[in-house]
């Protein structure tokens, strides 16, 4: 009797194990094509797009929700993510449950329905798209995006259903549903230097701020170039200062296996919500700021690339 109770329980402890190990696999192949997906085409992004793959036809159009196993969600706080900013869940409103990366089955694009814009043609690019209109079900829709410092995407779409919601933010509103072609997502890196992905905690604070004025703030380089760095800001402990387009910014960086520390002067070239990409123009050196040189950028570009925890 004891060992058939023993023996069923190593069964429940193996098929435990198995269904864990089947959950992690799911998860990890589904985050290979989710992560630049939901990166490329987040909720509230503006996207441009052309129908039937008329190239010479361009509309502006932009996601207002994800349909995830036929539940819609509206927001980019419904994402739940790891430290590392990989999507973990998705929270549904409407039952308030959190479905799991390795449950998804399905998942769509929603945008609105910009058939109107159509009238803005001239008669030989509305004879293009042709009588049936662009969002016929079955049409392709090819959208372009693009990403602060990290380039152009382009996604093949095919029209699911047009959708009249009769709740949430967008009821009595017509809605399009797209399901994407996950073999067709292409990402075009638009910067001519070369780029060399890494993991290094920064300290980032406005040039010229006063004791007092503003704290520095922490956030991880995710990238160097030999003329740039691009730091996240979604892992931040707090968030970052302010800053826009052509500020000057100062980067503390703690190399401790090294034992060294840079200082670094630099430019604000992009930024987004989550995206700050910065020039690097000088660093300090005896107590001043010096210009950086090619063997510079490379020693930095070194450093950085073999940073240990």
């Amino acid at each position: 009797m004891l060992k058939l109770i023993l023996g069923k329980a190593q069964d429940y402890s193996d098929r435990a194990w198995q269904q864990q190990q089947d959950a992690d696999a799911r998860r990890e192949n589904t985050l290979d094509w989710l992560r630049p997906l939901i990166e490329f085409f987040p909720i509230g992004k503006r996207l441009r797009y052309c129908p039937e793959y008329k190239k010479e036809i361009v509309f502006d159009t932009f996601v207002v929700g994800y349909c995830i196993n036929r539940e819609f969600i509206y927001s980019g706080d419904a994402i739940e993510r790891d430290s590392a900013g990989n999507p973990v869940s998705f929270h549904i409103a409407r039952t308030d449950l959190r479905l799991d990366v390795s449950e998804i089955e399905w998942f769509q694009l929603v945008v609105p329905d910009t058939s109107q814009l159509e009238l803005k043609l001239d008669y030989e690019r509305r004879a293009l798209i042709g009588r049936g209109r662009q969002f016929i079900k079955g049409n392709c829709i090819s959208l372009t995006s693009s990403a602060v410092g990290q380039g152009a995407a382009t996604l093949d779409t095919e029209v699911a259903k047009q959708i009249t919601l009769d709740d949430g933010p967008y009821a009595q509103t017509k809605l399009i549903v797209l399901t994407p072609d996950l073999e067709s997502l292409v990402v075009h890196d638009q910067r001519k230097k070369g780029r060399a992905k890494i993991c290094v905690p920064v300290i980032l604070s406005p040039d010229g701020e006063k004791d007092g004025e503003k704290q520095a703030a922490h956030g991880t380089i995710v990238d160097i170039s030999d003329g740039a760095i691009r730091i996240r800001t979604r892992d931040a402990d707090h968030a970052l200062p302010e800053t826009r387009e052509n500020d000057s910014v100062v980067l503390t960086v703690n190399l401790a296996e090294a034992e060294r520390q840079h200082t670094i002067k630099g430019t604000v070239i992009r930024r987004s919500p989550e995206i700050c990409v910065v020039r690097v123009d000088s660093f300090m050196k005896n107590g001043n700021f010096v210009a950086f040189g090619p063997l510079n950028h490379m020693e930095l570009k070194a450093e950085l690339m073999n940073y240990v925890q």
